[in-house]
């Protein structure tokens, strides 16, 4: 009997979840509202508006991955459980999910302590940029390597190198939504791309 890789069948559910490309699309789409939703905010005047856009978009930008969750399973059961059939998503463990969070604590940790130090020096600021995308870049190498998925090296690529453009053009914070936006267009551009060519590759069963 030939030998069974145990752990290659464990990461079938996570590899299925990621072979049509929904979820990089959609996670794409998300950066880009958040990034766009600063830039647009920071460009309004004083005044009414202003206040009312700041009222409304931390809870809209709050609510909005949410969405993506539910958008992300709804799109699922349209498009690629018809064509590829059902696979059960496995939920976290406890302690995957404890890493998740320890994660997130330690970067909002490092944001803070930069901010802090920016509203004291002006250089400062100039490196959350770089620093952020270094974050973002290690996230992608570590979802790459843990479901088997190249195609985040790629968007590892990308935000290591929008880093350190928008860290040269010294847009301070302002960068940081520019980095937003740039690694939302890219994740987009291969999630819309996966999918079609899964669209391509995996017609509907009454199709075939």
């Amino acid at each position: 009997m030939d030998n069974i890789d145990l752990a290659a069948i464990g990461r079938r559910p996570q590899q299925y979840w990621n072979a049509d490309g929904i979820p990089e699309l959609l996670m794409g789409i998300l950066w880009m509202v958040w990034g766009a939703a600063w830039l647009i905010g920071d460009r309004i005047p004083r005044g009414s508006v202003y206040t009312a856009f700041w009222l409304v978009t931390p809870a809209f930008l709050a609510l909005s991955g949410s969405f993506v969750v539910w958008g992300t399973r709804a799109l699922k059961a349209r498009i690629t459980f018809p064509r590829a059939g059902y696979v059960a998503w496995r939920e976290p463990s406890p302690a995957a999910r404890f890493g998740v969070a320890a994660i997130a604590i330690v970067t909002a940790a490092l944001l803070a302590a930069v901010a802090v130090k920016a509203r004291k020096s002006g250089a400062t600021s100039q490196l959350v940029t770089p620093l952020l995308s270094a974050i973002l870049s290690l996230a992608f190498v570590v979802a790459a390597v843990r479901q088997h998925a190249p195609h985040y090296l790629g968007l590892a690529g990308v935000a290591i190198a929008s880093g350190i453009a928008l860290g040269t053009w010294r847009g301070g914070w302002e960068s940081v939504n520019w980095l937003f936006l740039l690694i939302g267009v890219a994740s987009a551009l291969v999630g819309a791309t996966r999918l079609a060519l899964f669209l391509r590759t995996h017609p509907r069963a009454e199709a075939a």
